[in-house]
Formats: C-alpha cells, sequence, structure tokens
C-alpha cells in the first residue's frame, strides 16, 4: 500500500468516496468488487511467462529427489488464482466502506512515518561517519606530526617512545614559534678515545613534547617536594597538590580532584608532626582528620539549609554555633510544629540537637544542651550524668568511653532498643540511642537502630562519620572485647578493619550513584583510611582512567607522608606504588632527563630505598637517557656529582650508588657504561677487570683481522687509564688484574706477530709469558700453576700454545717445542682436542 496507485486505481477510489456519500452505496459495492477481479485478470494476463532458470531446475531435480512430481506441481501452481472474498477486501470488524478508507488512510501515514524516521536515521549515520572520518584525519595528521621529529634520533638511540597510558604530553608545534624548532635530548654520548672519557655535560636541549594541564603543576610540587628532602625540611605536599588542581574543571561531574585533594589535606592535618614510629599515636589523627572533614561538611551543609530558606530559619544577625542547629533543625523540622527552644512545651529537640551538635563538631555546644536537658532518665548506678560523659568524650579526643562507663552506656542503649512505647512517644528516641551508643563506642547498638530506622544515615557522609567515631585505635581484630571495671558486662570493640571490612563488602558503583561519580569512591576510602585502595582505585579501574595522572601524585604524597599501608596479596588493593611512579618516570627518559630523574628517585624511596634499588633505576635512566653528563657531572662520584648530588649528597654514598649502577650495567652486558660508571664512582680495578676480559676477547680476532685494530688500541688505552687512576698500590687484587692487563697485551703482540709470519717477535714476546714453560725443568709447575691464571688469560692459553708451537716450529727449536706440547697434555681440560692434534702435527713437521 506504500507505492503510488495506478490510474485504475485512483479512479476506483473516487468512486468510492462517491459511493460514500450515496445512501445507496452498498448495493454497488459488489460491481465494484468484481471490476476489480477484472483488472487482477487483465494485469495477470499481461504479465509476462519468464523461463525456468538454473535455480528451477535445482528446484525442480531436489522435487525429484523427494518423489514429488515437479511438472504437475508446476502446472497447479500456474492455474493457481488467488480469488479475494469479501472478507479479504473489508475485514470482519469493518462494515462500512468508509471505515475501510480510514484503515487505508492510516496505513499510508504509518508507512510514510516509518519512512521519514529510516531517512532520519540514514542521514545521521552519514554524519556521524563524516565526523569521525574528520575526527580521524586530524588524529592521524597530530600523530605523524608528533612522530615525525623522532625519525632521525630513533635511528642512532632505538628506545620506546613516549607516551603510553598515563602520558602526561601533548605535541607541540615543530617549528614557527617564539622557541624555534625543537630538537630531541640524547644527552653527551660515550667517549671511546685513550682513557676515561670525560662525561661533562652541557644544556639541556628543548623537548619535542610539552607538559600539559595540572601535570605541569605537579611536576613543579614534585621538585619542591624532592628539594625539601634533600634539605630535611618539612614540605606542605598536600595542599601544593591541592594548589595544583584548584583551576581544573571536571565537567559535569559534582565531585573533582580538588575535593579529593582537600579530603586528604584534613585527614592528614595532624600526622606531619608526628614520629613514624607512633602508629596509635598517627591512626588516631588520621581519623581525627576524617572526622574532622565529615564534620565540617555537615556545617556546610546546615549552613547552605540555612541560607536557602531564610524566613523559616530564622537565624538572626550573628547567630552562634548552637543558634545555627536551632535554625537548621526549624527547616528540617518544620512538619512537627513548634520546637522546644522556640515554644515552651512545644517538640522535644534535646537528643536531636545533641546529636546534630555533635555531628557538626560542636561538642562545647553538645554539652550546654546536655545540661539544660528538661528530662533526664534516671541513670543506673555508677554511671554518671550524660554532660559529664559528654565532657570526657570531647576531651579524650572523640574516642568512646573506657571501663565501666561504656558498659553502663551500652547498657542504657540497650534498654532504650528494647522499649518500644518510649520510642513511639519520643519523636528523637533514635538519636537518643545513638548517643549512648556513640559514648560508648557500641557498634552493635548502632546497628541495631539502623535496623529499625534505615534512613537514619541518609548520606554516605553520615554512616562514615559515625563508624568513624565508634573505632577503637587499640581495637586489633572484629573479636575484640573489654570488660569493665565492675561485672556489669562487656563491650565490643570496633576497629579500623571492622570498618574497611564492611566497606568493601560494596562495589565501588555502590558509593558512586553506579559510576557516574567515580570519585566518590576515592573519597570514601581515603576517609576510612584504604590509602593504597585508592591509589590502586585511581590507577587501575575503567571508570576513572580520566585520573591515571592523580594516581601517580597521589601515591607520591601519601608516601611522602608516611602513611601507605602495607601492600596486600589483593590484586585490586595491593597496588605497587614504587612500580606505579616508575612507569610514570620513564614517560620522561628522552624528553627530560631532569623531569625523569626526579620521579626516578621518588620511585626508589618508595620501593625501599636501598642501594641496590637506586643502582638499579638509576641505570636504566642513564642507559635509556644518556645524558650522562647532567646527571653525573664530572670529575668522579668525590667531585661536582651532576644532578645525582642534588638526591645522594654524601660522596661515598654517591660511590656505592654509582657502583652498584655499573655492576648492573655489567649483569645486563652493557660494558661501555659499566666501564665508565666504575671509573666514576672511583673503583677503577672493577673496569679493568672489564676491558682486560674485552681484551681477551678481542685479540684473536684482530690478529687475524686488521681492521680490528682500532677497537683493540681503544681497549688498551682505557685500560691504561685504568692502571694509572690505582697508581702505587700494593693491593694484591689490583697488582692481579694490573699483571694479566700486562700479559694480555704481550699474547696480543705475539698472536699479532705471529699472523703476520714474524716468528722471532713472536718468540720474543713469548718469553714475557711465564706461564707458558720452554724448558723440561719448569714443565710441572707451571702445569701446576694453569689453575691459578687470571680468567682472561686462561681463555687465550690454547690460542697461545698454538702460536708458540708454530714459531718454535718455524726456529726449529725441537725440543722447546717438545716442552709446550707436553705442557698442552697436562692442561687436558684447557685444551681442546682439535688444538692438541694440530701441536702434534707441528712436532711431527720438525721431527
Amino acid at each position: 500500500m506504500a507505492g503510488r496507485p495506478t490510474a485504475d486505481w485512483d479512479q476506483l477510489l473516487l468512486q468510492s468516496q462517491d459511493l460514500v456519500r450515496s445512501e445507496a452505496a452498498f448495493p454497488r459495492v459488489q460491481r465494484d468488487i468484481l471490476q476489480v477481479e477484472q483488472y487482477s485478470q487483465t494485469l495477470r494476463s499481461r504479465t509476462a511467462r519468464a523461463d525456468a532458470t538454473a535455480e528451477t531446475l535445482e528446484a525442480s531435480r531436489l522435487l525429484a529427489h523427494e518423489g514429488l512430481n515437479p511438472r504437475k506441481l508446476t502446472q497447479a501452481l500456474q492455474t493457481f488464482e488467488l480469488r479475494p472474498t469479501y472478507e479479504d477486501v473489508f475485514q470482519v470488524e469493518t462494515a462500512t466502506v468508509e471505515e475501510y478508507l480510514q484503515q487505508v488512510h492510516e496505513m499510508i501515514s504509518v508507512t510514510a512515518i516509518q519512512e521519514a524516521q529510516q531517512s532520519a536515521v540514514a542521514a545521521f549515520e552519514d554524519f556521524m561517519d563524516s565526523c569521525m572520518d574528520s575526527e580521524w584525519q586530524q588524529e592521524k595528521r597530530a600523530l605523524f606530526d608528533s612522530v615525525a621529529p623522532y625519525s632521525a634520533a630513533t635511528a642512532l638511540t632505538p628506545g620506546p617512545s613516549p607516551g603510553g597510558a598515563m602520558s602526561p604530553y601533548a605535541a607541540r608545534p615543530l617549528g614557527g614559534g617564539a622557541g624555534g624548532p625543537a630538537t630531541a635530548y640524547r644527552g653527551t654520548p660515550l667517549l671511546l678515545g685513550g682513557g676515561l672519557s670525560p662525561l661533562a655535560g652541557g644544556p639541556l636541549a628543548a623537548g619535542n613534547l610539552a607538559l600539559r594541564g595540572r601535570a605541569v603543576k605537579y611536576a613543579e610540587v614534585v621538585k619542591k617536594l624532592n628539594a625539601a628532602g634533600g634539605v630535611a625540611q618539612g614540605f606542605p605536599a598536600v595542599q601544593e597538590f591541592a594548589a595544583a588542581c584548584a583551576d581544573e574543571s571536571n565537567g559535569e561531574r559534582r565531585t573533582t580532584m580538588l575535593r579529593v585533594w582537600q579530603v586528604l589535606t584534613k585527614v592528614l592535618a595532624g600526622v606531619g608532626s608526628l614520629p613514624a614510629a607512633a602508629r596509635t599515636q598517627r591512626t588516631e589523627a588520621l581519623l581525627a582528620g576524617a572526622r574532622k572533614y565529615l564534620e565540617d561538611n555537615f556545617v556546610a551543609y546546615m549552613q547552605k539549609v540555612v541560607a536557602t530558606h531564610r524566613t523559616q530559619a530564622a537565624l538572626g544577625g550573628s547567630p552562634s554555633r548552637l543558634g545555627l542547629v536551632q535554625a537548621f533543625l526549624r527547616v528540617k523540622e518544620k512538619d512537627r510544629g513548634a520546637l522546644d527552644f522556640d515554644q515552651p512545651g512545644g517538640v522535644d529537640t534535646t537528643w536531636q540537637r545533641i546529636y546534630c551538635c555533635l555531628r557538626a563538631g560542636f561538642h562545647a555546644e553538645a554539652v550546654q544542651v546536655a545540661r539544660a536537658m528538661r528530662e533526664v532518665s534516671t541513670p543506673r548506678a555508677g554511671a554518671s550524668d550524660l554532660s559529664s560523659q559528654l565532657a570526657q568524650w570531647a576531651e579524650g579526643g572523640c574516642r568512646p568511653l573506657p571501663g565501666e562507663a561504656a558498659a553502663h552506656l551500652a547498657a542504657e542503649c540497650d534498654r532504650l532498643l528494647r522499649d518500644k512505647s518510649a520510642r513511639q512517644r519520643h519523636p528523637f528516641s533514635a538519636q537518643r540511642a545513638m548517643v549512648h551508643a556513640l559514648l560508648a563506642g557500641y557498634n552493635r547498638g548502632a546497628e541495631a537502630v539502623v535496623k529499625e530506622a534505615p534512613t537514619f544515615f541518609p548520606t554516605i557522609e553520615d554512616f562514615l562519620w559515625y563508624k568513624l567515631a565508634l573505632v577503637r585505635p587499640e581495637a586489633r581484630g572484629a573479636s575484640v572485647s573489654f570488660v569493665g571495671g565492675g561485672s556489669s558486662g562487656l563491650v565490643d570493640g570496633y576497629s579500623l578493619a571492622d570498618l574497611q571490612a564492611y566497606l568493601q563488602q560494596y562495589p565501588a558503583a555502590h558509593y558512586s550513584h553506579g559510576g557516574k561519580e567515580p570519585l566518590l569512591y576515592a573519597v570514601v576510602l581515603l576517609l576510612s583510611l584504604q590509602f593504597r585502595a585508592a591509589v590502586g582505585f585511581l590507577a587501575r579501574e575503567a571508570a576513572t582512567k580520566d585520573y591515571r595522572l592523580d594516581a601517580v601524585h597521589l601515591a607520591i604524597c601519601l608516601h611522602a607522608y608516611g602513611v601507605l599501608e602495607p601492600a596486600t596479596g589483593d590484586a585490586g588493593r595491593g597496588v605497587d606504588v614504587g612500580g606505579l611512579i616508575h612507569r610514570y618516570a620513564k614517560e620522561f627518559l628522552y624528553t627530560d632527563p631532569a623531569l625523569a630523574l626526579e620521579y626516578y628517585m621518588l620511585a626508589a624511596e618508595a620501593l625501599g630505598g636501598s642501594v641496590q634499588v637506586k643502582g638499579q633505576l638509576l641505570r636504566e635512566l642513564l642507559v635509556e637517557s644518556k645524558a650522562y653528563g647532567y646527571l653525573l657531572g664530572s670529575g668522579g662520584a668525590a667531585g661536582e656529582g651532576g644532578a645525582l648530588a642534588r638526591f645522594v649528597p654524601d660522596a661515598a654514598e654517591r660511590s656505592r650508588v654509582l657502583e652498584a649502577v655499573a655492576h648492573e650495567c655489567a649483569a645486563s652486558a652493557q660494558l661501555e657504561e659499566a666501564v665508565e660508571l666504575f671509573m666514576f664512582a672511583g673503583r677503577p680495578r672493577q673496569a679493568l677487570r672489564i676491558l682486560a676480559q674485552r681484551l681477551s676477547d678481542a685479540v684473536e680476532g684482530a690478529a687475524a683481522d686488521a681492521s680490528r685494530g682500532d677497537e683493540v688500541e681503544t681497549i688498551i688505552a682505557r685500560g691504561n687509564a685504568a692502571v694509572a687512576a690505582m697508581g702505587n698500590t700494593q693491593d694484591p687484587e689490583d697488582l692481579r688484574e694490573v699483571e694479566a692487563f700486562d700479559l694480555l697485551k704481550s699474547i696480543r703482540d705475539m698472536l699479532a706477530a705471529e699472523a703476520r709470519g714474524d716468528h722471532t717477535r713472536a718468540l720474543q714476546k713469548l718469553g714475557e709469558l711465564a706461564f707458558v714453560p720452554t724448558e723440561r725443568f719448569r714443565l710441572q709447575l707451571c702445569a701446576s700453576g694453569v689453575s691459578s691464571l687470571h680468567p682472561a688469560v686462561a681463555d687465550r692459553l690454547p690460542a697461545v700454545l698454538l702460536a708458540a708451537a708454530s714459531a718454535l716450529a718455524a726456529g726449529g727449536k725441537r725440543e722447546q717445542l717438545q716442552t709446550v706440547v707436553a705442557f698442552a697434555s697436562a692442561v687436558p681440560n684447557r685444551i681442546s682436542q682439535a688444538v692438541y692434534q694440530q701441536l702434534n702435527q707441528l712436532q711431527a713437521s720438525v721431527a
């Protein structure tokens, strides 16, 4: 029905409309139906009969395979004719042509709407495809522009390009700016010439990438933090990090990273002055800071409510803190009528005011309300009045009361919970029971109140404040109990671990509005002192992918204050803080070694701060960035020290760190770097040992290939510089390394002379090798001394014996040759069978 009808159908439609206007329309309908049938027959006769296609033949074969006659079936189909009935044209519920035409009109309208929707969807998809194609082209051009500057530098010094999940960089224009084109920094290369290469550094070149957003401010705070640590001064790191986020917006989200830093500022407020060993005092200070933030937040909420309802609150010009609480209650309890503090005989709000004062941190006002209480329930024997208990609770740092007082308060809470009639008479009985449970640290009673009044804690902040107030820092587990002074009972100790375990029962989405406000869960973790879990949440969860940068600096701040709890095996909570900082520091390896050093040293401290850890990280930084001059300076470990001297000011410790780096380089087969670092650390013996082994590995190849002579000369020159650095040492280890190096130089000359056929020169150098006997009486002595040879010299023993035998054979010195062959047979573990056969052949040729 969606297509345009033919002229015949138009004529039929006009006739039908005329029939509707006529009272005798129905008898003519039958004639119209007959006319429709005639039209259908005419159209069917005009339809061309198509020949059978390949598909028809295949269908016929299939029918024949199933036992059916295709020809009869085809004839039946050709003679089949669809004859519409009256019910087909007019449905059963359609009694008139007018209703039928109304249905046709509705069907055409629906079809038009569907076609319009499809056209709109197709147009929208085309538009989105064009937008995505345009954005892709822009991103591709930006990527090519940012990668292009690295093409030349990467060919010289391969390594991973900066960027990645935590990359703080944004592309900078390659030229045309005020600073001109940027060049990649690769540091001062190692000089392989004679002697120790001077690792003098120059000014750093500008990087190809620039920090953006709060990453720039974070980096400045890190530099200040390291500078303060170098001179052992205190530094307000958390306030500085919060200031770095002061101008940042968070889109439509209400919880910003600035709020996270503000929470942490309050939590860490009282920790900086406490020593790390005072764990209980530090925990109490952290709990007090968390409660202080929640109390200030509640005060701000009360002020907002009062400001929104000024007339109803009736706060006045210069209100007191108690006046603010009363104004807040006027608004919140407006449906209860007149309140007791406004009208005598009004609704008793004493317990509501006490609870609000405690919730806002107005402890003196809570004591004031308790003293003016009109009705005080008769306390049990041994219990003091409520006002003195509140004062004792506040003076004790808002910690649950100890001993018998707690037991009596807990008993009173249980009595209030059992007295259902009293709870029905007094509207604020839940607040009364909660105050008693709070003073006693009675968690079981508080949970019973919440079961009866599930809306008592309307927000997670209210819940956290109350739970934090119940925590006893001295409690070590969920089942720790203490007994009062008498036999009045016991109260379960509620520990911080209990609170954290309870919060961990629910997923992050439970606290963050289904994931719409992910930072809310980070706030909950910080307020419950789960610092490592907060870092892990920001660093790993998909919902916080925009806060990877903040996770790194949150970890740095928490480690600086020493509040990170030990890592656990939980994959979601046992985040490796040192590894997290290290991964971020690697982003600066090739663009800004100076900033990379700042983060590398923080990562080393987070990983334990040992010399080995510092050595491992510093080796990676030196080898990857090649910034030896900048990082190490000149003059050795006792000299200027370069940028490293800021972090390791003591020359002896700096020498140990450099030595550890050198050992790491040697273990990683980075021998060039190891030699330079050993020389820098004032350990020429270790450098000479490496050079001796390198010379031992190179002398045979240099004797056969003259083009490798420069390599050997370079090694010898640097070895001579190391020998000179030892001076007139009498240390046996030093003398052994020097002797081995001298023997290797003689071996090199001997092998080179023999390679060019200078047998006389080779025999002269053979005389300098005392470990090879040419006299029969020295045979046994030299054979027993092979085990004490320097490893680098012992590795060349087969080549030395072959060269000596060849020179002796050429000179016809049969007896000396026999001695050399006998010496070779006396040390079978050092001489291969192939070398021994060559020696026998030389001996036979002389005989």
